[in-house]
């Protein structure tokens, strides 16, 4: 119930009472006077709006930076506010001019002094209407419940450029679930370990645009890089999966790769390289998340291992995690194209469509998919085959809401923000990355006309009372 609502209630109700006493003549004048309202007309509507004054609200805040990456916040607040402040209460540095409109972002955009005629300038601004992007101007003052979305590019606009809402604000969620989840050192468990389990998070704040620096007290990042560094180094040295997971999330995250927890990260991968076979470690899988945090790191993938993950590839177009087995694994091979596409493989060669049609035919028809083809859907496998989906083109459409849908994802998310599964942690630690329309790989061109194929917006359990 809103404050306004229950603060109306309370009154009623008092001069309900006051009527009951005097209907029952009880002779008793200082009864009469005591059951009397003791607010005037004036005092009586001051109080509702200081209450509403009091009342929090809450928004979230999506921002596309100009080189494609994309934060969000959820920002709570009284009263009355406008946009800028609410970039600003989300965390964001923003810099307007003395009419007021935004010349830069977080460093994003032009100086004051030359707000719009740097040229790299080319903010706008928008919110979310239920099922598409609106640019309404004058803007509307923020109210409960709106996601705003601002987006930095020459391809000026909102609609059908800037993914719909839903996925950020599920995105979102699942962080600041997530949060909650940190231990008291700054880390996060796992079956496998906390540095494993740290190391994805690290991932899903780089694909939210967070800082691990802040995230946490104490941080993360300290976790990583001081409290643990010799774990953390420890866990580079375990395989070159580990080593190319650790360089994705601190690349993710602006952290300087070369030196992360005093670990050279690309160097550490290519330790596991082998010339003679074109391999990294044990096999594909090594070889793929090898590949991807070279690719995160700015380096060049060699030929040799692009050439060795189409040697191993099976018939169907699938392929086993690290060819422990002949079965093709739906999550595994998606992973492999993306490291396929990472090193500049086209898409039009017979191993990445084959692949293509691998994971097509292995879709379930709830919109899932399996480890294993014909498998039950998992939220893991979903997220793994979206991520890389999402660096694919493959209609000339090109349009992300038409032939990829996100609807599998949002439907097995929990009112908290988690994901049920066998570990909820480890489910939106891998959510979060495609939720936030980022893969391993470079995402592809793709048109955003969301109208039908996004699920309603729906708040979850961070609505801060109101």
């Amino acid at each position: 119930m809103k404050r306004r609502s229950l603060f109306l209630s309370i009154a009623f109700g008092i001069a309900l009472t006051g009527l009951l006493l005097v209907a029952l003549d009880h002779g008793d004048s200082t009864t009469y006077a005591m059951a009397e309202p003791s607010l005037t007309a004036g005092e009586f509507e001051q109080g509702i709006r200081d209450e509403m004054q009091d009342e929090v609200s809450q928004a979230h805040i999506v921002v596309q930076f100009s080189d494609g990456d994309i934060a969000v916040r959820p920002v709570t607040w009284t009263g009355t506010i406008t946009r800028v402040s609410l970039l600003r209460r989300a965390g964001f540095d923003v810099e307007t001019n003395a009419t007021g409109f935004i010349c830069s972002i977080d460093g994003n955009g032009c100086p004051v002094a030359n707000c719009f005629g740097c040229g790299d300038n080319n903010w706008v601004q928008g919110q979310w209407a239920g099922t598409a992007w609106a640019e309404p101007f004058p803007f509307p003052a923020p109210s409960d419940g709106d996601v705003f979305g601002f987006r930095n590019d020459p391809d000026w606009g909102l609609t059908g450029k800037l993914p719909g809402a839903p996925a950020f604000v599920a995105a979102s969620d699942a962080l600041e679930w997530m949060r909650d989840y940190q231990l008291s050192d700054g880390s996060y468990p796992s079956w496998s370990g906390p540095i494993a389990g740290s190391t994805r998070a690290l991932i899903a704040l780089g694909a939210a645009g967070y800082d691990p620096a802040e995230w946490g007290d104490p941080s993360l990042l300290t976790f990583l890089t001081v409290t643990s560094r010799t774990q953390t180094a420890d866990f580079a040295a375990t395989s070159a999966s580990s080593a190319g997971k650790l360089a994705i999330g601190a690349a993710w995250t602006d952290q300087v790769v070369t030196d992360f927890a005093s670990i050279n990260l690309p160097i550490s991968i290519t330790a596991y390289y082998s010339p003679t076979t074109g391999a990294y470690g044990d096999g594909s899988g090594d070889t793929a998340w090898a590949m991807l945090g070279l690719h995160a790191s700015g380096e060049n993938i060699p030929t040799q291992a692009v050439e060795f993950l189409k040697s191993v590839q099976n018939a169907d177009g699938g392929w086993a995690w690290n060819e422990w087995g002949t079965t093709s694994e739906v999550q595994h091979t998606a992973l492999c194209i993306q490291a396929l596409l990472a090193a500049g493989e086209p898409l039009t060669t017979t191993e990445a469509s084959n692949a293509l049609a691998f994971i097509e035919s292995a879709e379930n028809p709830d919109g899932g998919y399996g480890y294993t083809a014909g498998g039950d859907s998992d939220l893991n496998t979903t997220a793994y085959v979206l991520q890389t989906l999402l660096a694919t083109e493959p209609r000339p459409e090109c349009n992300w809401c038409a032939e990829i849908r996100l609807r599998y994802l949002l439907s097995k998310q929990e009112t908290d923000g988690s994901y049920a599964g066998f570990s909820p942690l480890y489910s939106v630690q891998e959510a979060v990355p495609v939720l936030m329309h980022r893969p391993y790989s470079p995402v592809g061109s793709w048109s955003y006309d969301c109208y039908v194929d996004y699920l309603p917006l729906v708040t979850s359990g961070h609505d801060s009372g109101s």
